[in-house]
């Protein structure tokens, strides 16, 4: 089950160098923090803004979503892969970027290496990807500077 949403996820191995300590990794899942929950709803939220910025989209071309824990209505999580004994890679579909499938590299239980479009790297190389490609850098930059953008258009109802 994928934490927070509930829902049964597909473990994808095709991409993996199987280590054999890949179990180590999918049963970690369950002891995903709190603290790894709302790094991910910013992360994803700063990548929903800068995407609207970049294009200048607005509804109905994009979500309405105004704040970080509103994000889990707007992602479907279509698999995860898990390298290694602490390492997973979460593949999802962000309602905002309909063309692209995003990964979320995630380290042991509680870090976020990178929020971003599907790059399909090696495992380490995910620590090394810098903000502008990475939306686990410096997310609450980019809100503090964007959270403004949809905060006019109405809720869905």
């Amino acid at each position: 089950m994928f934490p927070w949403l509930n829902v049964p996820v597909q473990v994808d191995s095709t991409f993996s160098d199987l280590t054999g300590e890949e179990h180590l990794a999918l049963r970690n899942m369950g002891n995903w923090t709190d603290g790894l929950r709302i790094a991910l709803e910013r992360a994803c939220f700063a990548d929903y803004l800068e995407k609207i910025e970049a294009i200048g989209a607005q509804p109905p071309t994009v979500p309405v979503i105004k704040c970080p824990n509103e994000i889990w209505n707007h992602v479907r999580v279509e698999s995860v892969r898990p390298e290694g004994a602490d390492l997973i890679v979460v593949y999802a579909e962000p309602s905002w970027q309909i063309d692209l499938c995003h990964e979320w590299c995630i380290e042991g239980s509680d870090r976020l290496l990178y929020v971003g479009p599907f790059l399909g790297y090696s495992p380490s190389s995910y620590a090394t990807i810098e903000a502008g490609m990475n939306s686990a850098r410096n997310y609450d930059e980019t809100i503090a500077r964007l959270a403004h953008l949809p905060q006019d258009w109405n809720s869905p109802t």
